[in-house]
Parts: structure tokens; sequence; C-alpha cells
């Protein structure tokens, strides 16, 4: 096996949580959003596990990951492309019957001209990112009715905090957007949004990052982690009180200590704001990061796990462990980027 960092994708898990969503609004459909190669776990495993358990519909951002995903869950499943389409990509959308989320005038302009392709519409209603205004129904309402879309779709801006205003404000704009296209499906709830009560829940919830282990659930709500990531021990030595660690010399030894150092970088994915906050686990015993991440290398503290500290055993940087939003927390970021940003020479192994 190689001696690089490592990703253990736990399919078993990823399918666990997507049941474990789908029960919280059982009367909706629950899809599953598999952009950014299934948050940099494997797009094609990952869809192939959902379609196995019965995962009927599932959202990319780029027509292009429509093409792989297709090719992973096969002709059934509707796969919707979530950044719309461009003249340049339309072959794709044809090729691999894919759904057009329309976010625009011009794509609508341009989706009017592809004859015999659903389309979904992707209304703003306080995001201000993607997504047509709430006074397009009043200019354009039987236009946009005459597209026949399969789905209309919005996105919540702050379901991670659920008393916030904004939540209760969408919904009810959403609701009088949804109440305008009778018998269209609707779509409202993210990873975060299924957990605000069944009102959100509309036809079908589009769960991501919660898929994958992330996501603060409530305490009702059992998440599985998706991953574990480990990398080897190269080196274990000795420092002395007083002695500096790494580059910057931003960490010093209060007292004698035992340090190792790991094959695990910046280069896959373990940001340099993880320098002195980070945890590795070895043996289930916490090690502290001493010291800058660096592209290649990580220095940790095993003083109290010296047992196990030996040169090619693999220390746990995400994991049932190493907690992903907990490890986010530390690097002051959120459990999408550690995810998305697990580098290409990490081997992804999929038991």
């Amino acid at each position: 096996m190689s001696s690089e960092p490592r990703a253990t994708v736990h399919l078993s898990h990823i399918v666990a949580n997507w049941r474990t969503l789908a029960g919280l609004n059982p009367k909706a459909d629950t899809a599953a959003v598999v952009k950014a190669n299934a948050y940099g776990l494997g797009a094609e495993r990952v869809s192939a596990a959902l379609a196995a358990a019965g995962c009927e519909t599932f959202f990319v951002a780029y027509p292009e990951e429509g093409a792989i995903v297709r090719k992973a869950v096969g002709a059934k499943p509707a796969i919707f492309v979530l950044n719309g389409p461009a003249s340049s990509t339309m072959h794709l959308f044809h090729a691999n019957a894919l759904t057009a989320v329309l976010n625009s005038d011009a794509q609508i302009r341009l989706w009017a001209d592809a004859a015999n392709l659903p389309c979904a519409l992707h209304f703003d209603t306080g995001m201000n990112r993607l997504g047509l205004p709430a006074s397009a129904l009043e200019t354009e309402g039987d236009a946009l009715r005459a597209l026949k879309p399969v789905l209309v779709m919005s996105h919540l801006a702050c379901a991670d905090t659920p008393d916030h205003a904004m939540n209760a404000a969408q919904l009810g704009a959403f609701s009088e957007i949804a109440a305008a296209f009778p018998g269209v499906p609707a779509s409202l709830a993210n990873s975060a949004g299924c957990y605000l009560g069944r009102d959100y829940g509309f036809q079908l919830t589009r769960p991501g990052i919660a898929l994958y282990g992330g996501s603060t659930p409530p305490a009702r709500v059992q998440i599985e982690h998706a991953v574990t990531l480990e990398a080897e021990i190269l080196s274990v030595f000795p420092v002395k009180a007083g002695e500096t660690v790494g580059y910057g010399a931003t960490f010093t030894a209060k007292q004698d200590m035992l340090l190792a150092t790991v094959g695990l970088g910046y280069a896959d994915g373990i940001l340099r704001s993880a320098s002195n906050c980070f945890i590795g686990w070895l043996d289930g015993t916490p090690c502290p990061v001493t010291g800058r991440v660096t592209m290649d290398l990580i220095t940790i503290d095993v003083s109290k796990a010296q047992r196990a500290a030996k040169a090619g055993r693999r220390v746990e940087f995400l994991g049932p462990h190493a907690k992903l939003e907990d490890q986010a927390a530390r690097a002051n970021t959120l459990g999408y980027e550690l995810l998305t940003g697990i580098g290409t020479r990490v081997e992804r192994l999929y038991p």
C-alpha cells in the first residue's frame, strides 16, 4: 500500500446520512448534492452508492460534473445543474439528459431554444447570489410557466443559524413563489435547512455537506463521519524545553517533549491556518500540531502517545476522533473547505 496520505471514504456512512436526512422530511423526496467531486470524496463512487440505495435526484454545479454522475448512476435519476447552461455546454445537457437550473434572463433565453429538455427555475429570496428575482413572476409569470419547469427552487442564506429571521422570511417569500407554479415540485432546504422543520421540506430537500459528515445537526440527529484522513509518521524525536519548532519558530516547547513529523501538509489539503491548532489522533490519543503546517509535513506532539509513536504508524486528521467541523473550527474555516481541499496525491480508498 502507498505511503502517501490516504482518505478512506465510508460509502455506507454517506448512505446512512442520506437516509437519516430523508427521515427528517418523510413527505419530501431527498436528493444528493454531489458537486465538486462529491465534496472531494469521489463523485462516481458516491453517486453510484447513493443511487443503489434509492436516491433518484442529484445536483451538480457544472454539466461536466453531470456527465460524470450520469455514467455512474445510469439513465433513470434526474441530474440538475445548479449553475445553469451556457451556449458552449448545451451539447452536454443533450448528451447526458441533464436538467438545467435557470438563474437569469440570459439563461432562460438560451434554454427557450433547447427543445425537449426539462428545466428548473431558481428564484432569489434573499441570498443575493444566483436566481431570478421574485418580481419576475409579475412581469414574466406566464412565460416562466410556459417553460414547464420540473422544479422551482431557492436557497437559504442562514439555515445554519436556526433562529435567524432570514429563515422565516425566505420561507414566506418562497411559499408565494411555489404557489405560482401549481403542481410543480418545490425545493428550499439545503443540509441545514433539513433541520429547520418540515415546513421547509416542500417536495424535495437537497442535502450536501451533511451527507459527508459536516454541518451541525441538532442533538436528535446522528450524522456519521464520511472520511478518515490519515498520514504516516516519518520520524520521532525529542525536543528540549525552550527549543522552537518549524518555520518562523512559532512554537516553543514549554517542557521536554516528544514530537513526530507526519507526511501531510497544505498540498494535501491541511490548511496553513491549522498551524499550532489542529489535532492529530494517534492510537486514540489527541496529538496537537506544533509549529506551522508546511507543504508536505506536519509536526505533532506525541508526548502522551509515546508507545504508539513509531515511524510508519498512521495519524488521523479527519475521522471518528478528528471530527470534521471541530477540525474546521480550529483552522477558522468550514468543513466544506477541508473536504473539497483534500489534495490529488491523497489516495482515496473505498473499502
